[in-house]
């Protein structure tokens, strides 16, 4: 009886492709082919019966069981029990009841608990699979811990096709607890870092002026280098508006992002806030690149372009936006820059051009614009002897605008330096010349003289060391220096310059500096590790011909000790005998938490009647409770006015499958009617790993 089962187990084998065993089997090397381990194994008119310790390798899966059966005419594998797939794709799944169709590859699962490599689970009541593609009917996802989810999604039908690792839901329901907080007809997500294309979570807000906020962003991914981002918004008492972002990398060393966007006000809101614009248009365009004319430039050179660029009619156009790009502020003078550049060891050649819009103004005809400036210059070189250097810079910058006087100039620049050193390298002299040259054209304007030109020189002089020492525990470097300044001649023509026209002469000032010494003192103490401990930077200038010989004493240090750091610079007015200005900041800094104390400082003294004072006192902290829990906050104080500027404060808690962030803050936003203080309230939740949906609640203050 033993060889005629034997023999029977092999002729079925033969037959189906099926292997049978009691004993462990390596997997078979043909995806087809089933394989069963089992600790009784039983084949009776064409139908084989596992149980106990059933383990199915077929189609790149392992599967445990507590049953299985095949049948050699619906070619059907039945598995019940405990039951626990693992794919070769690092999908683990487990379910009840499991029916395979061996000829049509279709899957079919009761209660089905499935878990992705990024351990998001999804429990179905009835799943379908064919080959890498699960259909489920009525479903609830998280990657909260399956006992006590704190966050669940569930939806009455779902796709998700493991090859692409994404995942479509509808009638999707997103439950804190057993409570509903978001409804989507359809959402679509990736089970791993792919984009894909899709509807990202929105924005919701609420401004007292503008009303409930809503911001929709649209995304296409259009190909691995490129994609679209596309923000339809409302604002309910404001109106509509649309922002649209391109994304692209067109090389493995540059990349761009363009920007354009659109926002009608309501007429009776231009009217309420006195708006000069109702419509508010713009474009932005950001590119980097570090190789350009590489193939083409001559050897040992490199190059670089660097474009940062906005247009647009008014403020508003940017603080409309939710997230700004990367631009030079939100301030009234918006700037665009253009920026190449090529270079070796020896020389450097840049072209930059910059474009500024005065969102003050109607216009900007009277603007002036720098298109372009070019520049050459060449690194400091050794002359006749290596004690001896010069180097050189020669500019020529275009002033353009369309009303008002412009300008042309051209200008040469060349120091030269003589160096030599006594007492072993303890004392550095250095000799110096410093020739410069410019040349002016103007035009746009009815002018005398439609050039100026202008030559000079000066003599400098310099006495240093550079001093470094080991000593127990610690290495001081000692940098003083004494410099001296003599103007040398200076050569106008055809006039001088006091003889322009104003107009001219606002477009531009020459002259020679002062006469003057400028004693300069820096040291640096570093711990055995070179580890910056502590340094200090002393600089005071002498006039030799002003009436009153001392300018101001500047001074700036830090002493930093593990968590502590202590930091100051202050400027100090021997004439007046006053702080200029001064800013001190008192930082210390655990991994649990940190605390910063700032204070700046600016009087307004009588040479200086323009400048704007201040008197703040800055503090911020951060606080981690747990690994859970944190808070941030801080405050701005002017003692002055007895008044906070700005304040914030805010926490997070966090889970491994969710997190909330929460902050209350005052900020001063710039809009076309002139800076506004605004009161913001923030709530973000954050669900691991799709995203997150936040809000902001503004509440405006009356000026």
């Amino acid at each position: 009886m033993l060889k005629i089962r034997v023999l029977f187990k092999y002729l079925f084998m033969l037959s189906f492709g099926v292997v049978l065993s009691s004993e462990v089997l390596f997997a078979a090397l043909d995806r087809n082919k089933i394989e069963i381990k089992a600790e009784h194994i039983e084949a009776d008119k064409g139908t084989v019966t596992a149980k106990d310790n059933v383990v199915v390798h077929y189609d790149g899966m392992v599967i445990k069981a507590s049953s299985a059966s095949f049948n050699k005419e619906t070619k059907m594998l039945v598995l019940d029990g405990e039951i626990e797939t693992i794919g070769y794709d690092g999908t683990k799944e487990h379910s009840k009841h499991m029916e395979i169709n061996t000829d049509t590859k279709e899957i079919i699962f009761d209660e089905l608990f499935l878990v992705s490599e990024n351990d998001v689970w999804i429990m179905s009541d009835k799943v379908k699979k064919k080959g890498q593609k699960y259909k489920l009917g009525t479903s609830m996802l998280s990657s909260c811990d399956i006992s006590d989810p704190l966050w669940t999604m569930r939806f009455s039908d779902s796709e998700y096709n493991v090859d692409e690792n994404y995942v479509e839901l509808y009638n999707a329901k997103l439950y804190m607890l057993d409570i509903p907080i978001f409804y989507t007809p359809y959402l679509s997500y990736t089970t791993n870092k792919q984009r894909k294309s899709g509807l990202l979570f929105p924005l919701f807000g609420y401004r007292e002026n503008e009303g409930f906020i809503y911001e929709q962003p649209i995304f296409w991914n259009i190909s691995k280098s490129m994609d679209l981002e596309i923000n339809p918004q409302i604002r309910t008492n404001r109106s509509t508006g649309l922002y649209s972002t391109f994304r692209f990398v067109d090389s493995d060393h540059s990349k761009g992002i363009l920007r354009v966007g659109y926002f009608r006000d309501l007429e009776s809101y231009t009217e309420q806030y006195n708006l000069p614009n109702r419509n508010h248009y713009g474009i932005e365009f950001n590119y980097e690149s570090s190789e350009v004319f590489k193939s083409v430039l001559p050897k040992g050179f490199t190059d670089g372009l660097y474009v940062n660029t906005t247009y647009l009619n008014d403020i508003d156009y940017l603080t409309l936006q939710k997230n700004n790009l990367q631009h030079f502020g939100l301030i009234p003078l918006q700037e665009s820059r253009v920026n190449y550049f090529t270079q070796n060891n020896d020389y450097y050649f840049g072209l930059n051009a910059k474009y500024f819009i005065d969102t003050r103004t109607v216009n900007d005809d009277k603007t002036l614009q720098v298109l372009p400036s070019i520049q050459m210059h060449k690194y400091l070189e050794h002359f006749i002897s290596r004690n001896l250097t010069y180097s050189a810079d020669f500019k020529i910058n275009n002033f353009d605008r369309k009303k008002g006087a412009t300008m042309r100039q051209a200008e040469l620049r060349i120091p030269l330096e003589f160096t030599t050193s006594f007492f072993d390298d303890f004392l550095n002299v250095t000799l110096g010349e410093e020739l410069y040259y410019t040349k002016f054209f103007f035009a746009n304007g009815d002018f005398a003289h439609d050039d100026y030109q202008y030559y000079s020189n000066m003599h400098k002089a310099k006495i240093f060391t550079d001093l470094t020492k080991k000593f127990d525990g610690f290495v001081h470097m000692f940098q003083p220096s004494l410099s001296y300044l003599k103007p040398g001649t200076e050569n106008q023509s055809p006039i001088e310059f006091s003889q322009l026209d104003d107009e001219q002469k606002e477009l531009f000032t020459v002259g020679l500096p002062e006469e003057q010494y400028r004693f300069a003192l820096s040291q640096y103490f570093y711990d055995e590790n070179m580890k910056l401990k502590f340094y200090q930077r002393l600089t005071q200038k002498y006039y030799v011909n002003r009436e009153y010989k001392l300018a101001d004493l500047n001074n700036e240090m830090q002493y930093n000790f593990d968590a502590l750091s202590i930091y100051n610079i202050i400027g100090y007015s021997h004439e007046f005998e006053k702080i200029r200005f001064s800013s001190s900041s008192l930082s210390f800094r655990k991994k649990d938490y940190s605390l910063s104390i700032g204070h700046s400082y600016k009087k307004v003294l009588a040479d200086e009647p323009n400048t704007i004072a201040a008197n703040d006192m800055v503090f911020d902290f951060s606080y981690t409770y747990n690994q859970k829990i944190s808070f941030n906050g801080g405050i701005t104080y002017n003692i002055d006015d007895a008044e906070s500027r700005q304040w914030r404060f805010g926490g997070r808690y966090y889970r491994d499958c969710w997190s909330i962030d929460a902050s209350m803050r005052q900020d001063i936003i710039p809009s076309v009617a002139g800076p506004i203080p605004t009161n913001t309230f923030y709530v973000q939740l954050n669900f691991t790993p799709f995203g997150s949906i936040g809000t902001d609640t503004f509440n405006q203050l009356q000026q």
